[in-house]
């Protein structure tokens, strides 16, 4: 008897599946690579395809400018600080800084050195002029004061005295002035006499008689000499007399001056507002020494001082933009503190040199809009306004403002012209395509460039001989020089 066959329990061979996958494992072997490689391909291609692709040859050229206030045909006005200017000029550039006081800080200052004994103001508060701001404690300078008032009260007798002595001595001398004129009118008499006597002889007149006549005259003249001698020596006393008074008098001038010097050292004691306006910074407290020639700048400083009313502001302008401000400009303040308000300035003074550090060049603006509740070193910032005058001058153009600078482009570079309209090529911000830009040109023409109003910026460099074929947004590359 035959087994039954179990045929249908046997599996059938496989052999197709594992056919399958091995298919597979061959195709990924070489389809990822390749497809890492066409995708790096692809991203090459996206990232650099233009560097190799070939760029147009072009001859390229930068605009030139040429400074507002530079000499030209048709100079633009410069603003004066003493004429009435205009804000509605366009905006030239901004720059920061701050409040400072005009034209500057006013200082309280100690004259002498010495203590404080009271402070009679604070910080931030308003004085009026010779206002009292502090005192020093002044006992020494009292007791100096009353020593030099004794001092002057001294010579001042003596020279009382001296004057006195001058009175009796010019009194002593015309005393004897008369008594010699008395004696010499005497002496006149007796020589008369004498002769008379002489000339009647013995005869008339004894000899004893004519002797003793003689001797009168003789006796007169004795006289006549001594009152002589004692003029002679008043007038020598009202000489000296005389040196003396100058002597006192001098010294009464010079006691007086140390007097003076006291009381003026006295009232040094006291410190007063030199100017009215508000007390930015105080530097004192009752018990604090102030001294002179210390190496603090601000030994001997009492208060700091402004006007609310004059104020200015310190503007840090950059170089770059400093060509473009001038005396006299208009100019609009703003800072955090008012954000809401706009103050009008005008610029006053511009400073001799640069700032090396900062690469910036100050300018001082006057603030013509005060506001009371500002104070110096508020952060500010400013924008340097055009002037109406050049605003409306055809002749200065600027993408940024009309008075910043002037553009001019090489005729060579213009195409479609047509008037005062004209086009050029003018290379993109990426510097390696260019884009066509639209030209408004002035009249103004300088060694074969045009001036122009619209359409160019300082720094744009165009195209030069350009190809009638160029295309927006070409790719291009400057010409190498034969």
């Amino acid at each position: 008897m035959s087994k039954p066959s179990l045929g249908f329990l046997k599996r059938e061979p496989q052999t197709s599946t594992p056919r399958k996958a091995s298919k597979l494992q061959k195709l990924a072997t070489w389809a990822i690579p390749t497809g890492i490689a066409i995708a790096v391909l692809v991203l090459l291609a996206v990232l650099f395809g233009e560097q190799l692709l070939p760029a147009r040859s072009v001859q390229l050229e930068t605009v030139a400018t040429l400074a507002a206030s530079e000499r030209s045909p048709s100079p633009a006005p410069q603003p004066s600080p003493t004429k009435e200017i205009s804000f509605q000029g366009a905006m030239l550039f901004q720059a920061s800084g701050w409040i400072e006081a005009f034209p500057q800080t006013t200082k309280a200052t100690a004259l002498v050195s010495g203590v404080v004994k009271d402070v009679m103001v604070l910080q931030g508060e308003l004085v009026e002029k010779g206002d009292l701001i502090a005192t020093l404690i002044d006992d020494d300078a009292q007791l100096d004061l009353q020593t030099a008032t004794a001092a002057v009260a001294a010579a001042k007798a003596k020279r009382n005295a001296n004057v006195e002595a001058q009175k009796s001595q010019a009194a002593s001398s015309r005393r004897l002035q008369h008594e010699l004129n008395a004696a010499n009118a005497r002496l006149v008499y007796l020589e008369e006499q004498a002769r008379s006597r002489s000339d009647l002889g013995s005869r008339a007149v004894s000899a004893l008689q004519i002797l003793e006549a003689s001797q009168e005259v003789e006796s007169q003249k004795a006289n006549i000499a001594a009152l002589q001698a004692q003029i002679e020596e008043a007038e020598a006393e009202a000489n000296r007399l005389e040196q003396v008074s100058q002597e006192l008098s001098a010294l009464v001038t010079a006691a007086e001056t140390e007097l003076q010097r006291r009381q003026l050292a006295l009232d040094r004691t006291r410190i007063v507002a030199p100017i009215s306006g508000r007390i930015s910074e105080l530097f004192v407290v009752p018990g604090q020494q102030r001294m002179h020639g210390a190496d603090d700048p601000h030994s001997a400083d009492i208060a700091h001082l402004y006007d609310p009313q004059q104020l200015q502001a310190r503007i840090d302008v950059p170089l770059a933009e400093a060509s473009a401000i001038a005396i006299g400009q208009p100019v609009h303040l703003r800072t955090n503190f008012l954000p809401d308000q706009k103050f009008r300035g005008q610029v006053i003074r511009i400073d001799g040199r640069a700032d090396l550090q900062r690469n910036t060049l100050q300018a001082k603006v006057r603030l013509l809009d005060n506001d009371p509740r500002l104070r110096p070193d508020m952060l500010c910032r400013a924008e340097f306004l055009a002037t109406t005058a050049a605003s409306n001058n055809p002749n200065l153009s600027s993408a940024q403002g009309p008075t910043r600078v002037r553009i001019f482009v090489p005729e060579s570079a213009l195409a479609d012209q047509t008037g005062s309209q004209a086009h050029v090529w003018v290379v993109d911000a990426s510097g390696k395509r260019i884009e066509k830009r639209r030209l408004e040109l002035g009249g103004e023409r300088r060694e074969n460039y045009r001036l122009v109003i619209t359409g160019l910026r300082a720094g744009d460099r165009v195209v030069t001989q350009p190809a009638a074929d160029l295309q927006e947004g070409e790719r291009i590359r400057q010409a190498t020089a034969n």
